[in-house]
């Protein structure tokens, strides 16, 4: 019983040092050490940019993507944009081509190979001071440029500036996916403010052109970018209000695919970038990085052991009562997800269900990396 009830304790108190406790004690730190707010003036000459942005089969978004970027507060003289069509088969390329005399080119990667060969297949194409990468089914704002711009050159030691991602509701119901963005902004600036992001909003960052590198193709470029900034002795920033719109999901099953690929992804990239987690060489970096990345990929361990050590406590009343909470939780999420997958939405289980779909994408997504299985491709979420 006493081994049960450590296991139980440990478990728990990680997952609420995960999900309550590390964003709580960034908020303090980082309130009592909280630098004023500087002005940044616009620059005499605005550095050059090429936005680069991975689409397959997108005829949907493309086009209200495409005009999005070409409503852009920022020079004219100093942007371009090149989509890489990932050999999509329906009408994208043919919407891009529309387009290719306002400083837009299309780029055809044949055969489908994923967002990160697209990437490295452009690369003798960047020849301006940044790179700006981007998602198809995320619209900009006008001044987001020039607010990544702004912080970018607010210090030299900058080397990459994540945006901020608005979830916008698709319809009139949606799974718990906007409150995790939320969550997950919070976190992203308490980091910033710390030292460094530890991963960028893949929708909208910018990144110095000579930091962006060929990267393997079952890289999240996003997360890898970040960490192969730090290793530069750079750090990396984030502006939240360069803010890019998306549509949250109305299904917590349709992340769930999305959510395997990236964790699987990223456990790879972190054994590519393992001496990051030296608390000796880096030690905010490996703080964050352990707090903020890896006890989230791994929460459904503790989970796991959190429930089947209360398994073994019932005779006690208080472990009874949080055992039946569990089983009722995880019951109501499984309901949820099934009936978020027959078009159906029950009042109290978008939570629990977004919440069970993420214990199994991280499993999943660990079993994967076990294996070594390489997962390159992405199917858009539309």
């Amino acid at each position: 019983m006493v081994i049960a009830k450590i296991v139980f304790w440990i478990s728990w108190l990680l997952l609420a040092y995960h999900f309550v406790g590390y964003g709580l004690f960034l908020f303090i730190i980082t309130s009592l050490f909280k630098k004023a707010k500087i002005s940044i003036p616009a620059p005499d000459v605005y550095p050059s940019i090429t936005v680069i942005c991975s689409a397959y089969n997108e005829e949907k978004v493309i086009e209200e993507k495409i005009r999005s970027f070409l409503q852009l507060n920022y020079p004219k003289d100093r942007i371009k944009m090149i989509i890489i069509s990932d050999d999509s088969t329906d009408r994208t390329n043919e919407i891009v081509q529309k387009y290719t005399d306002q400083n837009i080119s299309l780029v055809i990667q044949k055969p489908r190979a994923g967002k990160q060969n697209a990437h490295n297949l452009v690369l003798p194409l960047l020849d301006t001071d940044y790179v700006l990468s981007t998602d198809a089914n995320s619209i900009f704002t006008p001044d987001c440029v020039q607010l990544l711009v702004a912080k970018m050159l607010s210090d030299k030691r900058i080397g990459l500036v994540s945006g901020e991602v608005k979830m916008v509701k698709r319809g009139s119901k949606q799974s718990g996916e906007a409150h995790y963005w939320k969550y997950e902004a919070f976190l992203k600036l308490m980091d910033s403010r710390l030292k460094t992001l530890i991963g960028a909003n893949g929708p909208i960052y910018l990144i110095k052109r000579e930091l962006f590198s060929e990267i393997p193709s079952n890289s999240p470029d996003d997360f890898e970018r970040v960490l192969l900034t730090l290793k530069r002795r750079f750090i990396a920033a984030y502006e939240p209000q360069a803010i890019i719109y998306e549509e949250v999901t109305e299904k917590a099953t349709e992340e769930i695919s999305r959510k395997v690929r990236i964790i699987t992804q990223e456990w790879c990239v972190l054994k590519r970038n393992i001496e990051l987690l030296n608390p000796f060489r880096y030690p905010a970096v490996s703080f964050i990085l352990f707090s903020h990345k890896v006890l989230r990929w791994l929460f459904f361990v503790f989970v796991l052991t959190g429930f089947v050590s209360n398994a073994f406590l019932l005779q006690f009343g208080f472990y009874r009562i949080v055992f039946i909470l569990q089983v009722i939780f995880y019951l109501l999420g499984t309901i949820g997800l099934i009936s978020q997958e027959k078009g159906h939405h029950i009042p109290l289980t978008g939570i629990p269900g977004y919440f069970v779909a993420m214990v199994y994408s991280s499993a999943l997504a660990f079993w994967n990396f076990l294996q070594n299985k390489k997962i390159n491709l992405w199917q858009p979420v539309r």
